[in-house]
């Protein structure tokens, strides 16, 4: 099992859940690639409590409501990343000019394939959720 916080990223725009089934199953498809090629193999879904942060660094204008994004991907990693997506208690999106400026502290190298793609991607990160008495 790979160790938390785990974060991988996938190339391109992310697609919406209300974006037509193809489009989704196609989107869907691309995170679950970049995910299987990032966790370790023969790994088995994590199976406790998570939370996800999600954060699309996209060109120019937002390409979506960023709440629209999440499901598709939680859905991508079903089975894989966690057994199923009920164990996620936070769930966290964010869009980010991808040509904006940055102080990064700690950044993964997943993130920096992402930077360095010269173009829209989507960074993946699962970690283990805060203290339940603790209020986000």
């Amino acid at each position: 099992m790979p160790p938390l916080p785990w974060d991988f990223v996938v190339l391109g725009v992310p697609v919406s859940v209300q974006a037509k089934s193809t489009s989704r199953a196609r989107w869907k498809a691309s995170v679950r690639a970049a995910a299987e090629a990032a966790w370790p193999a023969d790994s088995p879904p994590l199976q406790d409590k998570l939370q996800i942060h999600v954060t699309c660094y996209h060109d120019s204008a937002p390409p979506l409501d960023v709440d629209n994004m999440l499901k598709p991907i939680q859905d991508a990693l079903n089975g894989l990343v966690y057994v199923d997506d009920e164990q996620l208690l936070d769930c966290h999106g964010h869009l980010r000019d991808v040509n904006g400026q940055y102080e990064v502290r700690g950044m993964t190298p997943a993130q920096a394939a992402g930077f360095v793609s010269n173009g829209p991607f989507v960074h993946i990160r699962v970690e283990s959720p805060p203290s339940p008495g603790r209020l986000p």
